[in-house]
């Protein structure tokens, strides 16, 4: 909640007026790119900006992303009036003010006061009253909650009703509850040592005592839980390539494959940038052979920057699809981290639960199968697959794999995991298989 500056006090107006400033712009550019990371980190590299401007629009905008289907029910039944109707700018500045009124409980008249400096400039007084009307209803709206599941998880735990439906179809109730209240929580951080340049227990001793960041050592692998999410991109220890930001939960198949692996064995990573599980791969297998593939030449270009940063090797690299790869070769490794419908992030981008189509994931399987279809013939014998997704659903995951190893007759499933949401973690699944 944003309590740490009264918006009627005259000392830190202009630090709240400008943090709600810059949380207008991130919804606004939201709309556009759906991504609440990208939105804000465009806002911020725009101007200079105070640092807790900055907290306090990411506290809002991650909070409002979390709610944003229900703030939106609000401001239609406040103001009767659908509001696609109204301007981007409008939608974002109701959307700001309906968090604060309504859900941290602030007198409109404060938010109003806030906002005035800089909407007036780009809205002019019309946009200012409709405001100022709009918000008042908010802070006097009730909601009429049925009795019923759906309902609950709408209001409550801020999820769609379509979500709730289909994650109750798939785990039952209870269950639905049980990750729903983890993936709002407040997510901790995770970070993969790079061993090639530090110990995780040199580098926990320095988070520790010199920035004071809470943490834990992951067992068994290279990894430390940070216990929320510090500025870790900013700090020395990152430029020098000592670690990277990954969740170890991610990382579980890649770990079993580091020791699977024949010496010398060659790789395919066929959706590979930004490339994390794969330089965590090489990060402890050196003498591997190496490509990696993907479709955006951006996410290929961050990749080589982050390889780089961190002083491993570079893979070759490839810019293509992966449901058309253009070797011939096979290879003893085909990794698989294909693109899916990103339900197992919903607690770390909370807004997706708002702007993902119900339907996307049907979508999501064609692609998945057709990659699949892709890397049997890339495989050569006794080779491998991971397939992995940080999707919830059944189908993109165990259901995938049996319809694959229906279709080639000639693989076995040699394992299989999933991961729910624990402290908004990503939900996570990944299958190996081998080419018998």
């Amino acid at each position: 909640m944003v309590g740490e500056i009264h918006p009627r006090k005259k000392q830190g107006f202009k630090i709240f007026s400008n943090g709600l400033e810059l949380a207008v712009k991130i919804l606004e550019i939201l709309e556009k790119n759906k991504d609440m990371i990208l939105a804000r980190e465009q806002v911020f590299k725009g101007g200079n900006y105070y640092q807790k401007s900055k907290e306090i629009a990411t506290i809002i905008t991650n909070e409002v992303g979390r709610r944003l289907g229900v703030i939106d029910r609000i401001i239609e039944e406040a103001q009767g009036e659908e509001l696609k109707k109204s301007s981007s700018l409008l939608r974002s500045a109701l959307r700001v003010g309906s968090y604060l009124v309504y859900f941290d409980r602030k007198e409109p008249a404060g938010i109003l006061a806030a906002m005035k400096p800089f909407l007036e400039k780009k809205g002019g007084i019309g946009l200012i009253k409709r405001l100022s009307y709009v918000l008042r209803k908010v802070s006097k709206y009730k909601p009429k909650v049925k009795a019923d599941i759906e309902a609950v998880c709408f209001w409550y735990y801020f999820f769609p009703e379509w979500i709730t439906r289909k994650m109750i179809e798939s785990f039952g109730e209870e269950k639905t509850i049980k990750i729903m209240e983890e993936m709002n929580k407040t997510p901790y951080m995770s970070v993969r040592v790079n061993t090639r340049k530090i110990s995780k227990e040199d580098l926990a001793r320095i988070l520790g005592e010199r920035y004071q960041y809470e943490l834990e050592i992951v067992k068994d692998m290279p990894f430390l839980k940070l216990e929320k999410n510090y500025p870790v991109m900013k700090i020395e220890e990152y430029e020098k390539g000592f670690f990277t930001v990954q969740d170890f939960v991610t990382a579980a198949g890649i770990k079993k494959m580091i020791y699977k692996l024949p010496e010398g064995a060659t790789v395919l990573d066929c959706c590979s940038a930004p490339g994390r599980k794969l330089s965590y791969l090489m990060q402890e297998r050196n003498d591997l052979k190496v490509f990696a593939m993907d479709i955006s030449l951006e996410r290929l270009k961050r990749m080589i920057r982050d390889f780089k940063r961190l002083g491993i090797e570079l893979p070759y690299i490839i810019k293509g699809t992966a449901t058309k790869v253009p070797l011939k070769i096979e290879f003893d490794f085909v990794h698989l981290d294909v693109p899916c419908s990103g339900s197992g992030t919903w607690g770390k981008h909370p807004e997706r639960r708002w702007l993902t189509e119900e339907d996307h994931f049907k979508e999501c399987i064609i692609i998945q199968r057709e990659i699949l279809k892709e890397a049997s013939r890339l495989t050569k014998k006794d080779g491998y697959i991971l397939y992995s997704t940080c999707s919830l659903w059944k189908e993109e995951n165990e259901d995938n794999i049996s319809w694959f190893l229906s279709e080639n007759r000639d693989f076995e499933l040699i394992e299989e995991e999933r991961s729910y949401p624990v402290r908004a973690s990503t939900g996570f699944y990944h299958a190996i298989l081998r080419k018998t």
